[in-house]
């Protein structure tokens, strides 16, 4: 292990970078995925952007081609973005071109910058997590699939960002996208003998609002007990403790599409989604309903709004009401009250409250 301070950055970067490191003047993007980058002394280097997997998995088979072209173009080194997109740094347009036309043989399109498709990206759901509630990484492939030609084809009037998360942990930062889909739980968990293996207290002391109690039993032993009344089905708990299950998730689990999340500057700021759908049933492997519900959204922006003007802007403009009307999609008055597990399950049910 290295002891002392950490070694600079500047170790790790290409070679034909590090002069320039902190004296870049200007920048643009010259085609759809490669942006030229400018220093106050007229050096040029190209970044070369590509779109992703859903939950950035790879084969290590796949791993060793993008190394290889990191080799070949970027002094053997690259990036994941944040939205789990390739960048590649490369000392000029030829070689630009070339390593876009390399990516797109393996079969990753380059673009997502300017008025595109910018991200689609989810947490990992059913691959290992006990709370999900849906295929986040699922559902955002098949929108990828619907959504694909926005990434470097056809423009939109700003940057478009999608991510899915199997819960409402949100770990896939769903919520601060311009379309964010959000599995749910609508059923109130029960308590299976095998709750005696669990830490009781430590399991009671995950619910975020209390639901939880121990419970002794007449032989004196203990238990554990949820308040229906309190429950939000937020999972949590069943996450804690193997003795604590959802009985029929397969029939009552499902997901909700919010809009308007943007986490940059912009006329209205910073602002967290608001739920236009509030349940969609789980319908593996294509999530027809989901993915129509998104296009819907997505070309009604587009023809729309404004240059430059993100979802929450547009709506800002013209307002919710209008939002639905042009949409066609059945309004919704995102209220508290709606947004706990017993307003969710008579939504589920289709009635209204």
């Amino acid at each position: 292990m290295q002891e002392g301070p950490p070694r600079p950055y500047t170790k790790f970067i290409p070679s034909f970078i590090k002069d320039s490191v902190g004296k870049w003047r200007t920048h643009k993007i010259v085609e759809p995925g490669i942006v030229e980058h400018v220093d106050i002394n007229g050096n040029k280097i190209y970044t070369v952007r590509a779109g992703s997997t859903p939950n950035g998995r790879y084969s290590t088979e796949t791993m060793r081609k993008i190394s290889a072209l990191a080799r070949k173009y970027s002094g053997g080194s690259m990036r994941f973005t944040g939205a789990v997109n390739m960048e590649f740094i490369v000392k000029d347009m030829k070689d630009a071109i070339a390593l876009k036309t390399e990516l797109e043989d393996l079969g990753f399109p380059v673009g997502g910058w300017d008025g595109h498709l910018w991200s689609l990206t989810s947490c990992a759901g059913y691959f290992h997590c006990a709370l999900a509630a849906t295929d986040a990484p699922s559902i955002i492939q098949n929108i990828g699939n619907a959504l694909g030609k926005y990434f470097n084809k056809e423009e939109l009037p700003a940057k478009l960002t999608v991510a899915a998360s199997g819960c409402p942990s949100s770990c896939g930062n769903s919520f601060l996208t311009d379309i964010s889909i959000s599995g749910i739980h609508t059923e109130v968990p029960i308590i299976t003998p095998d709750v005696s293996k669990c830490d009781l207290q430590g399991t009671a002391y995950t619910c975020p609002v209390g639901a939880i109690q121990i419970k002794q039993l007449p032989d004196g032993s203990k238990t554990l007990e949820i308040r229906n009344n309190l429950c939000i089905g937020c999972g949590l708990c069943v996450g804690a403790c193997a003795g604590i299950i959802f009985e029929t998730p397969e029939k009552t689990d499902g997901h909700a599409i919010a809009i308007g999340g943007k986490a940059v500057p912009s006329r209205v700021g910073t602002t967290l989604s608001r739920i236009v759908i509030p349940y969609l049933p789980n319908e593996p492997p294509y999530y027809p309903k989901t993915v129509a519900a998104v296009v819907r959204i997505v070309e009604t922006w587009k023809k729309d709004a404004r240059k430059g003007e993100r979802i929450a802007d547009w709506i800002d403009r013209i307002g919710w009401e209008k939002f639905f009307e042009k949409t066609g999609l059945p309004f919704f008055e995102q209220d508290m009250e709606y947004l706990d597990i017993r307003g969710i399950m008579t939504l589920r049910e289709g009635g209204t409250r």
